[in-house]
């Protein structure tokens, strides 16, 4: 198989919060007696993400309704065997996640700029898919990834359409005038951005940085994206 054209995931995949959510939400727990670790925090967020699908809140301010951002916290302290606070206590958390994610920023992972460069240099095609609400070419600009990607796709240009459907795969491979089998798509959700993926034609393939998912057979799994390169060139 020849990939012309791969594309990626934004959040956990070529970029982090600072600090990370997961390292976040075991500090607020703490803060409020809980023992969280960040390793069970980020397998309860994964949990949540992929139970609440396309309604996962984002950021909670306190004139909104919380009863959404309740259920998506205590999914990630189930996930973990913790008991749930009370709704007072649940409350309190949800208004310290507010105040400390007003501390968060995007960060580019380390390995992110030398891969997007190989595959540039191989003459690859490179995009973004993302999720998040709004035109991501600023972004790219601040963060200094707009020299490594040739196009972004989010869901402010397939009609409000978010990974896993098909839209916003269907458009990344048109803007890269690429066929479904001469494509692969990266990144960390496989019940986004690997269903997705795999539901148009398009290789899936999975970036797993703390390995959580080693269960996961359906998909080629890299734990880098160091390793990116070489595991297409292994592609069939």
């Amino acid at each position: 198989m020849t990939i012309r054209a791969v594309f990626f995931d934004w959040m956990n995949t070529l970029v982090h919060m600072e600090p990370d959510r997961h390292v976040l939400s075991s500090e607020v727990c703490r803060e409020f007696g809980i023992d969280l670790s960040e390793r069970d925090a980020l397998r309860g967020i994964y949990a949540a993400e992929e139970e609440m699908g396309g309604s996962r809140p984002l950021r909670w301010s306190p004139d909104g309704d919380p009863e959404v951002y309740l259920r998506y916290n205590n999914r990630v302290l189930a996930e973990a065997g913790i008991s749930l606070p009370d709704k007072r206590t649940a409350i309190a958390m949800l208004q310290r996640f507010a105040e400390r994610y007003k501390e968060v920023k995007f960060a580019v992972f380390e390995d992110a700029k030398p891969a997007l460069l190989e595959l540039k240099q191989r003459g690859i095609i490179t995009g973004l898919i993302s999720n998040m609400p709004q035109e991501m070419q600023p972004v790219l600009d601040s963060l200094g990834l707009s020299e490594l990607l040739d196009f972004a796709v989010s869901p402010v240009d397939v009609n409000g359409e978010s990974k896993p459907a098909a839209p916003i795969f269907l458009e990344a491979l048109r803007r890269a005038n690429a066929r479904p089998e001469e494509a692969a798509h990266v990144g960390d959700e496989h019940f986004t951005d690997g269903k997705g993926a795999k539901n148009v034609g398009i290789t899936p393939v999975i970036i797993d940085r703390y390995d959580l998912f080693e269960s996961l057979k359906a998909y080629d799994r890299i734990m880098s994206l160091e390793q990116l390169p070489k595991m297409l060139d292994a592609l069939p």
